[in-house]
């Protein structure tokens, strides 16, 4: 009720303040008065009384109007009030975040600028570093330049005073270098050709060489050579391309020996001589006959215990067997290998004896010159170099000998 009242208006404030009565009167009205009795009966009214009773009831209700009014005008003002605020947060929400979004997007344009300059600082940080690794490459280069340049200043001082010791050598320095040309020379006689007969000749041509110099200061050459020479003439020569061209010899005979026919236990002869007797009519017939019948049919008596005769495929693989034996002898003579040499040997000779005619004169001689190439002593040479080699190339390097020892052999 209080705040009914509080919340009228300023027209009821004027008709109140008008007629206090009357606002008394309706303020009693507001609430039912119960008839204390029902006895009582209606009191009359005066005419005054029943002017306010009637003027009463109107400003009652338009107090009732204005009271209802007034609280709808303020829960829209509220709810008007409450929408704005809303508006203005959903404003400042959406103004926030786009705010927000501006700033993410700054961000990230930030953070794209950044890895662009790091990316060209590691490029400009790069240079620098390539530049000071080529400058360290160089560096080295030069230094190794400069060593190879040392080197060859090293060198070519070196030149200079083997030339100017060559200036200062004798006439006779061309000797020098023929007796080191014939040492080299025996030395591929012996251990290439295997020729000791030939090295030691050219051994003796080289020491008649530096003996012709006449030079006392070349003794211990002279003396080197004389070992040399004492070694190589020790070793037993053998003619290893005379004997390879027999074994030449005799693979080109292989066709033309005759193979065994193993007529040893045939009938002998017998003899077809006619005779001038007339009574022996009888045999001189028969001798005809058989010389006849000679040519057309041959008959030979063999004991169980005889090889039979070979198929002509047979005789070909038979002498390119023994052909592959000769020229295994021939490799072997070559590498001095003794074992080998006298074996291939001695297995051709086997094959010549069993399946060839041993009574031709042909396959004797070729029987014969296998033993005599069997019997070939064939010795390995042991010296591995000469003693005076390292002394003839000091005499044509330096024109002296350097030392004074003696060459170890």
């Amino acid at each position: 009720m209080d705040n009914k009242h509080e919340a009228q208006g300023p027209e009821s404030q004027k008709l109140a303040s008008a007629n206090p009565e009357s606002v008394e009167h309706a303020s009693d009205q507001s609430e039912p008065i119960k008839p204390e009795t029902a006895d009582i009966p209606p009191v009359e009214a005066t005419d005054a009384t029943a002017k306010n009773e009637i003027a009463a009831p109107k400003i009652a209700s338009t107090q009732k109007a204005d009271s209802g009014s007034t609280p709808t005008r303020s829960s829209w003002g509220i709810r008007f009030g409450v929408l704005l605020a809303l508006g203005i947060s959903a404003c400042t929400i959406g103004a926030g975040f786009m705010l927000y979004q501006q700033l993410q997007q700054q961000l990230v344009l930030q953070e794209g600028k950044n890895t662009l300059l790091q990316e060209k600082l590691q490029q400009a940080l790069q240079q620098p570093n390539l530049r000071i690794s080529q400058l360290e490459q160089q560096q080295a280069n030069d230094a190794k330049t400069f060593q190879d340049l040392s080197k060859l200043a090293n060198g070519q001082s070196q030149l200079h005073e083997r030339i100017n010791k060559l200036a200062q050598r004798s006439p006779t320095h061309w000797m020098a270098a023929e007796a080191e040309y014939l040492v080299n020379m025996a030395g591929r006689k012996l251990w290439l050709e295997k020729d000791p007969r030939t090295a030691t000749d050219l051994l003796k041509s080289a020491d008649e060489t530096i003996a012709a110099m006449n030079n006392p200061a070349l003794l211990p050459i002279r003396k080197a050579l004389a070992k040399d020479i004492a070694a190589t003439a020790n070793m037993k020569s053998v003619d290893i391309d005379g004997n390879v061209l027999a074994l030449d010899a005799l693979i080109e005979q292989l066709d033309k020996l005759p193979l065994s026919r193993n007529d040893g236990e045939a009938n002998a002869e017998e003899d077809t001589t006619i005779s001038a007797d007339v009574s022996d009519w009888q045999a001189n017939l028969n001798k005809t006959w058989k010389a006849i019948t000679q040519d057309f049919i041959t008959i030979r008596h063999r004991t169980a215990d005889a090889p039979a005769l070979l198929a002509p495929d047979q005789q070909w693989y038979l002498v390119e067997n023994i052909r592959h034996k000769l020229l295994q002898s021939q490799l072997a003579l070559y590498r001095y290998d003794a074992a080998s040499y006298r074996q291939s040997l001695m297995m051709a000779k086997q094959w010549l004896q069993t399946y060839f005619d041993t009574r031709a004169h042909q396959t004797q001689e070729t029987i014969a010159k296998i033993d005599e190439l069997a019997g070939l002593e064939l010795n390995l040479i042991t010296l591995t170099s000469f003693a005076a080699k390292p002394l003839l190339l000091q005499l044509t390097s330096y024109g002296e000998l350097t030392s004074e020892e003696e060459p170890q052999l």
